[in-house]
């Protein structure tokens, strides 16, 4: 084979080489980018969840002997009427369920327009 041949074939090979050097090369600063972006989308979310830490942290209440037994019965009294509150307010929503069931706003509309027709 003459010199030239095999100067050719060497020249693609090496630039093959180069060229999946370079496609390869890409294809990790695709995924690095990508990572990065996890990275800081993680970061994000850690943020906002260490602004809420003092939010999330549990109330430890304070002990009833130490408080005494006045302020306990208190404490208990608005519990039970916050209780209270929130039964008598869902029953309410139950009422005007039932009340939509029972008596829907459209059928009157529907029984005119079935009367006319």
């Amino acid at each position: 084979m003459a010199w030239w041949a095999w100067l050719i074939i060497w020249v693609l090979l090496v630039l093959g080489f180069f060229g999946m050097l370079a496609w390869l090369g890409y294809r990790l600063f695709v995924k690095f980018r990508g990572a990065l972006q996890a990275f800081e989308e993680l970061t994000d979310k850690v943020g906002r969840l260490t602004e809420n830490v003092e939010e999330l942290a549990v109330d430890h209440p304070e002990r009833a002997m130490v408080v005494g037994y006045g302020e306990v019965a208190r404490q208990r009294e608005r519990h039970q009427e916050r209780r209270a509150e929130l039964k008598q307010a869902r029953r309410e929503a139950r009422l005007a369920r039932g009340k939509l069931l029972i008596r829907p706003e459209t059928i009157p509309t529907l029984r005119k327009q079935t009367n006319a027709e």
